[in-house]
């Protein structure tokens, strides 16, 4: 409930002047208005007379409900136009008519004038409303001080979800060990962000995923990795990643996902029970692959084109210290620029509000292009089923390296000492 907004009110414009010689009649079908607010009015009031003197005038109009009428006089001296608001009550059963008649007839000379019209009618409804699910702000000021409905802005942090039962979102800290319970707070990390809208029954995921098939354990350590604090640019410290998104319209779910794992740098994937996320940040290699643990020993390498690798990124985000307006951060390798010109990438950082992260986002693409430039691709036995995207490996290739670099030990008759021996010796 909202104290000091009791009601509802949809005014109807109806703008047409009336005439002694035609009614003008309007229909409310809304059960719920309780009072109907009519505005009339004249164009203008005054006679003049034969010396020029201008004089007060009257003319009368009549509001009827149904058959049940409301007489309005207006008398006095006006050069404009003047309205009032006659509020009725007593309202029949809708629907019902609301017809407003002139009683003097219409004016034919100059020196009267008496035009009236009918302006509106507002339909009111008295309750008490709820407003569920809705951040909603309600403001009260006399019109006075104002010419127009004043521009207003808010900073809302935003929506409350679910974070884990031993974390503080306003310290970043994680108390101890998690037993993989939740409790509601507000947070910015993007790796709960991402949880709420897979696992939220009302508006994301919930009803056609189920928490029971997202992998939380696998968010809990991208969460901890986005909440560690680095430079800023500024000399302070922030948030590797944060999330501050206002989603105001329908979107697809898989792009939107998609939208969410892009700020902490991440690909969601299905693993054929559940849904996880895979993050490009340093990890150690999980195995090594040789030319005799892969189909024919082969390794076929592939490179970037020169074209593909950029210099310089345009990054948009929305600058939190200027009223969150778009913005540009422009980040390059100088050296590359002179070296092969300039080749600039447009990229838009979703829920990016800080200049220091999307300056990291477009350091991150520059140097992604610039060392990754080298595809590996060759074929493995049933082991290769034990990966997952993102799993990093090492790859010794003989020919490539021009000598015996890795192999496969088939049958040892060695003892563990000798072997123990023959290291010693070469050492």
């Amino acid at each position: 409930m909202l104290d000091g907004f009791n009601t509802s009110e949809k005014e109807v414009a109806v703008g047409v002047e009336v005439k002694k010689t035609q009614a003008i009649t309007r229909t409310v079908t809304d059960e719920k208005v309780s009072r109907v607010r009519v505005t009339v009015g004249v164009k203008a009031l005054y006679e003049q007379n034969s010396q020029g003197d201008t004089n007060a005038a009257t003319v009368t109009l009549q509001i009827f409900i149904n058959d049940t009428p409301y007489s309005v006089t207006f008398n006095g001296k006006y050069s404009s136009q003047y309205l009032k608001h006659i509020e009725i009550t007593e309202l029949p059963p809708v629907p019902f008519t609301l017809r407003v008649e002139r009683v003097e007839a219409d004016s034919k000379s100059q020196r009267l004038q008496n035009g009236t019209l009918w302006a509106s009618y507002t339909e009111i409804i008295d309750t008490q409303f709820a407003y569920p699910n809705t951040a909603l702000v309600g403001i009260m000021f006399d019109s006075e001080y104002f010419n127009a409905i004043p521009q207003r802005n808010y900073e809302i942090r935003g929506i409350k979800l679910r974070v884990p039962s031993n974390y503080d979102p306003v310290t970043r800290q994680y108390d101890g060990l998690w037993d993989g319970t939740f409790k509601i707070a507000w947070s910015d990390n993007p790796a709960w962000v991402l949880l709420d809208i897979l696992t939220n029954k009302r508006y994301g995921l919930g009803q056609r995923l189920g928490e029971i098939h997202m992998d939380k354990w696998a968010l809990y350590n991208v969460a901890q990795y986005c909440d560690q604090l680095v430079p800023d640019g500024f000399g302070n410290k922030e948030p590797r990643f944060t999330c501050n998104a206002w989603l105001t319209e329908q979107k697809s779910a898989y792009e939107l996902i998609n939208d969410i794992c892009s700020i902490f740098r991440a690909i969601p994937v299905w693993t054929g029970t559940e849904l996880t996320v895979i993050q490009d940040r340093p990890a150690d290699p999980v195995w090594i692959y040789t030319n005799a643990n892969v189909v024919n020993g082969e390794f076929t390498r592939q490179y970037s084109a020169l074209k593909s690798r950029h210099n310089a990124v345009h990054v948009e985000y929305l600058d939190k210290s200027d009223f969150y307006q778009k913005k540009i951060e422009y980040v390059s390798d100088d050296e590359l620029i002179r070296k092969h010109g300039l080749n600039v990438k447009k990229v838009t950082a979703f829920g990016c509000t800080s200049r220091g992260q999307a300056y990291r986002t477009g350091r991150w693409i520059l140097e992604t292009e610039k060392r990754e430039r080298e595809t590996i691709t060759f074929r493995v036995g049933r082991e290769g089923l034990m990966h997952i995207p993102g799993d990093i490996f090492e790859v010794a290739d003989n020919h490539y390296a021009g000598t015996d670099i890795g192999g496969r030990v088939f049958k040892s008759e060695k003892t563990a000492q000798e072997w123990y021996e023959k290291k010693r010796r070469f050492k």
